[in-house]
């Protein structure tokens, strides 16, 4: 037949675009959580609440939680290996910029902990509103922050407080005294590289032909 063979349900099955065992699935997790790790154990479980499907299938889900589990576990040994500073540059950087290991280092942090979850949120949200320029939102992160309890994060948040104006303008206008700051750091290095070795007139002419 030039349309090929259509079996019992096929059509009926193509439509629902899932299988019998997807409504199960989240009771099979959970007892894997609870430590039944048993394919056999497991099918019978749901077939007492009414699955139809075969065994194999239910085999299947368990290889795949199998290897997620060893998965994790060596991501989870790898983190052993991150010094803090790695581990803060990790957290501070533009998600899109994050190679598919780094991705699996982050998800593992922030899976071995809930603390680690919670402050890679804050410090992605501060930095949303750095690039974004939303200033207005700054009392409602710090006092996120404050219920947090997370100290190292509170204690930034307490520099912030110290000069918060300042910083509010920081993260709404689009003015600053970079080329300022930057003239100023040239100036120095210049007035350091000739200290005791050139009168005024040639530190003068230096930093004319700097500017």
């Amino acid at each position: 037949m030039a349309g090929g063979w259509n079996f019992p349900g096929s059509q009926k099955a193509a439509r629902r675009g899932q299988s019998c065992f997807d409504e199960f699935a989240p009771s099979v997790l959970q007892r894997w959580k609870e430590g039944e790790h048993r394919g056999i154990m497991l099918y019978r479980e749901i077939k007492e609440q009414g699955y139809t499907g075969s065994v194999p299938t239910v085999y299947r889900y368990v290889d795949v939680l199998k290897q997620a589990e060893v998965e994790t576990s060596a991501n989870l040994h790898r983190l052993h290996t991150f010094s803090a500073n790695a581990a803060v540059w990790l957290f501070v950087r533009d998600p899109k910029t994050l190679d598919d290991i780094e991705r699996e280092d982050l998800a593992a942090f922030c899976q071995v902990s809930s603390t680690l979850k919670r402050a890679y949120e804050l410090i992605q949200d501060f930095l949303r509103m750095v690039h974004k320029k939303e200033g207005a939102r700054l009392d409602a992160w710090l006092e996120k922050i404050t219920q947090s309890g997370i100290a190292e994060l509170q204690s930034f948040a307490h520099g912030v407080e110290m000069d918060k104006e300042a910083v509010r303008v920081g993260l709404t206008s689009s003015i600053n005294n970079g080329m300022v700051e930057g003239h100023v750091t040239k100036l120095k290095l210049i007035k350091r590289t000739m200290y005791g070795r050139a009168s005024f007139p040639l530190l003068r002419q230096r930093v004319l032909h700097a500017l």
